[in-house]
């Protein structure tokens, strides 16, 4: 029953259709469309293989279990500054915001006590989150890297715009890669952390006054 529990627990806190206003937001992608970076299937994976290696393993990952192990809440505040403080342009730091603040009112809304900080990582929450849930470690890393590549799914599917079976062929084909960045998040040490996505912060920053837009970031 524990068991049964941790998973429902994660599925329900990590799922896309948690009410955050995920599905906003791009995360760079749709700048990549827009410039040509990505125009098809292969660079999609290309896209998403990278970022997922050279960004969330070394990044994201890392805080989330530094936040998981947060023994206080000073502890956890830590981390949540030192992870909004490495976001590289003002799109994506204003979406780790806003879908922090998000996060933190639904877990209000549940009764779940969050840290009592002006702002929130969504990143360092989820991290919170789920050892209140009582999710294991492991599992909140790997949620929340399939999370991601969902939401980069169903980006392609609306700007691309690419069919939904080539767009499965894409998921099955970037699992191995969401197993290889859980196992490689645990080697990082726990003093450093880093993004070596130069071009995800260009296009990024080119979003910001792109003309037209369906995404936030």
């Amino acid at each position: 029953m524990d068991t049964d529990r941790a998973i429902l627990g994660a599925l329900h806190l990590f799922s896309p259709s948690l009410p955050i206003g995920a599905f906003a937001f791009s995360q760079g992608l749709e700048a990549a469309i827009e410039s040509g970076h990505v125009a098809g299937a292969v660079a999609l994976e290309t896209w998403c293989d990278n970022v997922l290696r050279d960004s969330l393993q070394t990044l994201d990952c890392h805080y989330l279990r530094k936040a998981y192990q947060a023994e206080t809440n000073d502890a956890w505040a830590v981390v949540n500054e030192q992870i909004l403080a490495s976001r590289e342009t003002a799109e994506l730091l204003s979406e780790d915001l806003l879908l922090g603040s998000s996060l933190k009112k639904w877990a209000e809304n549940l009764e779940i006590d969050t840290p009592n900080v002006v702002e929130n990582s969504v990143v360092a929450l989820y991290g919170w989150l789920a050892r209140k849930l009582e999710v294991p470690e492991e599992w909140a890393v790997t949620a929340f890297l399939w999370s991601w590549l969902e939401n980069q799914i169903t980006v392609a599917a609306k700007a691309v715009p690419l069919g939904q079976n080539v767009l499965q062929k894409v998921l099955m084909s970037l699992k191995p890669r969401i197993l290889e960045c859980l196992t490689q998040s645990r080697l990082t040490k726990f003093d450093t952390a880093f993004s070596t996505a130069p071009n995800l912060a260009i296009l990024s920053a080119q979003h910001e006054t792109q003309y037209s837009r369906l995404f936030r970031s």
